[in-house]
C-alpha cells in the first residue's frame, strides 16, 4: 500500500521541474532575442523603450532564480530518496 504523501511528493516534484524549465527556457530566449537584435543593429538607445526593458531584464532575475529553484528541486529530490532508502533497509 503507497503512503498518501507519496503522490504529493511526486506533484510538488513535476511542478517545481515545470516551473525550472520555464523560467530558465524564457530567460533564455530573451537573452537570444537580445544578442540577435545586437546583431542585427538595434541602437544601444532602443533599447530603453517598449518592452526592451523588460526583455534585457528578465535573464537578470529568472537565471538565479531558476538556478536556486533547480537547487532546491535536486535537494527535495535527493532528501525523498534517502528516506526512501533507509525505510527499505
Amino acid at each position: 500500500m503507497a503512503t498518501p504523501s507519496q503522490p504529493e511528493t511526486a506533484r510538488i516534484d513535476r511542478v517545481l521541474a515545470a516551473m525550472v524549465a520555464s523560467i530558465i527556457g524564457l530567460s533564455l530566449i530573451c537573452f537570444a532575442a537580445l544578442l540577435i537584435a545586437s546583431a542585427v543593429g538595434v541602437k544601444r538607445a532602443d533599447f530603453a523603450q517598449g518592452i526592451w526593458p523588460t526583455v534585457a531584464a528578465l535573464p537578470l532575475i529568472g537565471l538565479p532564480i531558476g538556478f536556486v529553484m533547480l537547487i532546491i528541486l535536486v535537494v527535495l529530490n535527493w532528501s525523498r530518496r534517502r528516506k526512501n532508502s533507509s525505510k527499505t533497509s
